[in-house]
């Protein structure tokens, strides 16, 4: 098929006060945190 014509695979962003993997509620004491699903992985939520 038309290999050239397929969108690339989505990969979500994770948001950069919560890549490092620490506490999600940490991050939220030092500021809020907007996450705009879907082109944000769900991760830090699950």
């Amino acid at each position: 098929m038309r290999d050239n014509l397929k969108f690339k695979p989505f990969k979500p962003g994770t948001p950069k006060a919560l890549e490092k993997g620490g506490n999600v509620f940490e991050a939220i004491r030092g500021g809020d945190i907007l996450l705009h699903h879907p082109y944000q992985s769900f991760n830090p939520i699950i």
